[in-house]
């Protein structure tokens, strides 16, 4: 319905939404006025009885241009949360994520290696602390960077203080998931082995001990989360003229 699109545009007015949008939405509208006109027109309604009857079933023009107004408002505030989200935790997140994983990989690719103290005698088996001590010396430089690119992007200090303990987080979750997927190794692996050999196979699962537990937890979440949180909480405080509030001068 091309020739009818002026009146189309009459009814709504101005969209407000751009050209182009504005453009889009009124061709779409009359695609479909069309498809309803050409119904008619194929039981033997003229041409413009049939255009006129397409446009009388909008019964209030209005209420059409609020729902539309209504709907493009609510896609980009969704698109524009969904941006500003990625811009204050997610890229500032991995970024952290990145830099504290790249650096653990060069201090390993070098030859440093970690300092262990054991819990017992190490002959017996006993678990122990790692310690890698020039990452954890560099971790809270990859935390102020965190919270300084979320500061930096209008973050809060949720966002901020989320970006910078992004690698104990990710690692956290790595640990809270790996007994799930042990347990699914183990339910599927003598699929594969009665298949392949022929084999009856009984895997044991033993619970892993909560000493060992605990020295993962302190060695590689909690060490590493106080070394980022030092790094970022020079970035995690309000400025003094947003958090004292305004004073009226004498």
């Amino acid at each position: 319905m091309p020739d009818n699109q002026g009146l189309l545009r009459q009814h709504l007015g101005k969209l407000g939404l751009g050209s182009q949008r504005e453009e889009e939405i009124i061709r779409e509208l009359s695609e479909h006025l069309e498809d309803h006109a050409a119904a008619l027109e194929t039981r033997g309604v003229a041409r413009q009885e049939a255009v006129e009857e397409a446009l009388k079933t909008v019964p209030e023009w209005s209420e059409l241009r609020n729902e539309i107004l209504s709907a493009e408002t609510e896609e980009a505030t969704m698109n524009y949360q969904g941006t500003y989200r990625t811009k204050i935790l997610w890229l500032p997140a991995l970024g952290a994520l990145t830099l504290s994983s790249s650096l653990l990989a060069l201090l390993q690719f070098s030859g440093l290696v970690p300092r262990f103290y054991w819990l017992s005698d190490r002959m017996s088996g006993a678990d122990y602390f790692t310690f890698y001590v020039p990452w954890l010396i560099a971790l809270p430089v990859v935390g102020a960077v965190a919270a300084l690119w979320s500061k930096r992007a209008g973050g809060e200090a949720i966002h901020r203080l989320l970006a910078a303990l992004a690698p104990p987080i990710g690692l956290l979750g790595f640990f809270l998931i790996s007994p799930f997927l042990t347990l699914l190794m183990y339910v599927l692996l003598p699929l594969f082995v009665n298949r392949a050999g022929h084999r009856q196979f009984a895997p044991t699962l033993h619970a892993p001990p909560l000493t060992g537990l605990l020295v993962l937890l302190v060695s590689w979440i909690l060490l590493p989360a106080v070394a980022l949180l030092l790094g970022a909480a020079p970035f995690l405080r309000k400025p003094h003229s947003q958090s004292s509030g305004y004073q009226q001068p004498e």
